[in-house]
């Protein structure tokens, strides 16, 4: 899956949409290699490593015309290579927010997150 619509006729999450709540959400002066934006600054982030030794189970979900489609595959690689319980939801044909105007994917969306809520209280 590659990232085919980052563009500025994206209605739902345009570049400078985007760039605004980068700018909001990092501290003063962080630039998007701070470990929020980019959790394998540095060899990953330490909240990582911690995440896997609480040994808890983490859901990543995209569509691949999600602008940061290719983060989140890597987000998911580097999670895997670091041995922790990852379950992913990507779906084609979609984009950053498509659950939310499409009730067919919202729907297989909210059933995916059902049986991985569900997961974790047979876990548990």
């Amino acid at each position: 899956m590659v990232a085919l619509f980052y563009s500025s006729n994206n209605r739902v999450s345009p570049p400078c949409v985007s760039d605004l709540m980068w700018e909001l959400a990092l501290p003063i002066g962080a630039d998007r290699d701070h470990e929020y934006c980019n959790p394998k600054v540095e060899g990953g982030s330490k909240l990582v490593d911690q995440i896997r030794l609480l040994g808890w189970k983490v859901m990543v979900i995209g569509c691949d015309r999600d602008p940061l489609i290719d983060r989140q595959i890597e987000l998911v690689r580097m999670m895997e290579h670091k041995e922790m319980q990852v379950v992913t939801h990507f779906q084609e044909g979609g984009y950053h927010g498509i659950e939310i105007i499409d009730p067919v994917k919202r729907k297989v969306l909210l059933v995916d997150i059902k049986k991985f809520v569900l997961s974790l209280e047979k876990a548990a």
